[in-house]
């Protein structure tokens, strides 16, 4: 039998270019703002935008919520502004983050790299242990009603208390197309039942984590690489694709599809500030006096410059000035600290290896705001300090501040602010998820001066770390080292002489 000799002829298209009729054919059992379904939905509900996130555009358009037991199409829900909502969320016991907290601090005393391997494949086998239910994605309705019984029984619910789908399904009432009801009386009942199997878990966390540091659970890892396994045809297609298209990797295709696949108009408020009366603006003479002493005292207001508007509400410096109730001429200029979102599909990757959700956070980013727009935050904040309100971005600011009235505070219905911060609990998450990032790149940099103060050259300490996250993780050695120099490119880019500017 003669040799034939198996070629390939391979020719990938640019996603963006592609018609929307082409895509479930590239992107099958997905969904996305171009599958016919999306745009039926829209057409139902006279929708002017599209929310679509990460957890919709990777389902099938049949999926239903394991909670409420709604199908897609029962699940959006028009939000004002004319905005349709096609969110699903991860929803995860909180108890796991009790687990990462607890080994954290045992890494934290721990220097030598085949302990701390030990240390986190076991944080690895215990977790599930731990938890009360795995991972799993449910209806942004379902995942909200989880947070407001927390908030309206905060007095009552321990911080690690998480209520799992089933639980959430027995004490929400469902329509289409709408939030949910919500009964506070059953869901305090289930708590008050399950009270007592959260401690339990508690207790045996602590006790595990305990008997882990002093080495009791150690287990051998096998040296050398990974056990391949048979063939499989997949892969043997993948080799034959990468060897007619060497830059395969580089297209980034999951990204691709994923871009092409979400939307994220902005959701709009559902009130309108009441608007007042101008009142009489500062005297030439009143505004430069005023100019004068901050300029002098304030480092904010000499950056922002002559020229600078509020890049929320749009008014100028003299435009923000305001008497006070001594009848003098105040204004103050402050920075906000928001957030760059990630886009890049190698760092995206790279980052969904520790868990980063729909959104990821590249890097903070300042704006100067004036004392009017930073003052909706710290009156929220001494409204209902459980709600957190970093969750409020420059874009709801924005929306909350217009229409501004000049020389006047804004008229701001905080109802709708704590909408805002409830609808952005992902921002949250991903705030937490990015600060772990930043410790961890930070971690491995230390981690890395520690080594070469012990005499190892600045290879050989990336070699030990590289070693250490590699077997921790049951990857190949190559592997580890690669997210190590990652991890360290990000402790600089990230680090305290980044110097994220102001914009």
């Amino acid at each position: 039998m003669r040799n034939k000799q198996l070629q390939v002829s391979i020719s990938i298209p640019d996603i963006a270019s592609l018609g929307d009729d082409d895509m479930p054919a590239i992107a099958p059992f997905r969904d996305g703002r171009w599958s016919n379904q999306t745009k039926d939905l829209l057409a139902k509900f006279g929708a002017h935008k599209l929310n679509l996130n990460r957890g919709w555009a990777s389902t099938w358009t049949e999926w239903s919520c394991p909670c409420c037991k709604r199908h897609k199409r029962q699940i959006v829900r028009l939000a004002p502004g004319r905005v349709l909502l096609c969110h699903l969320e991860l929803h995860h016991d909180h108890l796991d983050d009790l687990v990462k907290k607890l080994f954290k601090e045992i890494l934290s005393r721990c220097d030598e790299p085949e302990f701390r391997v030990q240390i986190s494949r076991a944080e690895r086998t215990l977790r599930p242990l731990v938890e009360r239910f795995e991972c799993t994605l449910i209806c942004a309705e379902c995942n909200l009603a989880d947070g407001r019984v927390k908030r309206e029984l905060r007095d009552e619910i321990e911080p690690h208390f998480t209520f799992t789908p089933s639980e959430i399904s027995d004490f929400i009432r469902v329509s289409d197309n709408r939030v949910h009801e919500v009964d506070f009386e059953r869901a305090r009942a289930i708590w008050t039942k399950e009270k007592q199997g959260l401690a339990d878990r508690v207790d045996f966390a602590r006790r595990m984590a305990t008997r882990i540091a002093k080495g009791r659970h150690n287990r051998e890892v096998a040296p050398g690489k990974k056990l391949q396994g048979q063939p499989r045809a997949r892969d043997i297609l993948f080799r034959l694709c990468e060897a007619e298209l060497p830059d395969i990797h580089s297209l980034n295709l999951g990204a691709a599809i994923e871009a092409r696949s979400v939307a994220r108009d902005v959701v709009g408020r559902t009130h309108k500030p009441i608007k007042r009366e101008n009142v009489k603006p500062p005297t030439d003479a009143e505004f430069a006096m005023l100019d004068t002493e901050q300029s002098a005292k304030s480092k904010h207001w000499r950056d922002a410059g002559d020229a600078w508007k509020c890049p929320c509400c749009r008014r100028k410096k003299r435009e923000i000035s305001r008497r006070s109730n001594r009848g003098k001429w105040t204004a103050r200029i402050h920075r906000f600290e928001g957030f760059d979102i990630e886009d890049d599909a190698q760092q995206l990757w790279r980052r969904r290896l520790d868990g980063a959700g729909d959104i990821v956070i590249s890097k903070p980013k300042f704006e100067l705001i004036c004392q009017d727009c930073r003052e909706i935050v710290a009156k929220q904040r001494q409204r209902r300090a459980d709600l957190d309100a970093r969750a409020l971005t420059l874009e709801n600011l924005r929306e909350l501040a217009n229409p501004a009235t000049i020389n006047v505070a804004h008229d701001v219905n905080f109802e709708c602010v704590e909408e805002m911060i409830i609808k952005n609990s992902s921002l949250l998450d991903a705030i937490a998820e990015f600060e772990d990032h930043q410790r961890r790149a930070a971690d491995t940099r230390i981690k890395q001066i520690r080594l070469k103060k012990a005499g190892c050259t600045a290879s050989e300490a990336r070699d030990l770390i590289g070693y250490e996250i590699a077997k921790a993780r049951d990857w190949e050695l190559e592997e580890g080292d690669d997210h190590v120099d990652w991890l360290l490119a990000e402790a600089v880019r990230l680090g305290p002489n980044s110097g994220c500017e102001v914009v």
